[in-house]
């Protein structure tokens, strides 16, 4: 999944991942532009073009996301 899948959100979708992942950003101190943050943008844009469109339902599918990456980079 590629950021170019972005722009397939419309303008509330858009805004919803933004907030959604800005947030989560700042409750982890990750940069939105380093690899954690884009991990997290893609996972929200993935959930988002799946039909979510529940603010905590999305924080909560970044949330397993995430966990599920640092699993794996853990034991590569």
């Amino acid at each position: 999944m590629s950021l170019v899948n972005a722009t397939s959100l419309n303008p509330s979708e858009m805004k919803l991942v933004t907030k959604v992942v800005s947030k989560w950003c700042r409750k982890h101190h990750v940069s939105p532009y380093s690899d954690k943050g884009k991990a997290a943008m893609e996972a929200a844009i993935d959930r988002v073009r799946a039909g979510e469109h529940s603010s905590v339902i999305l924080s909560e599918a970044i949330r397993s996301h995430m966990a599920v990456q640092h699993y794996k980079q853990h034991w590569e």
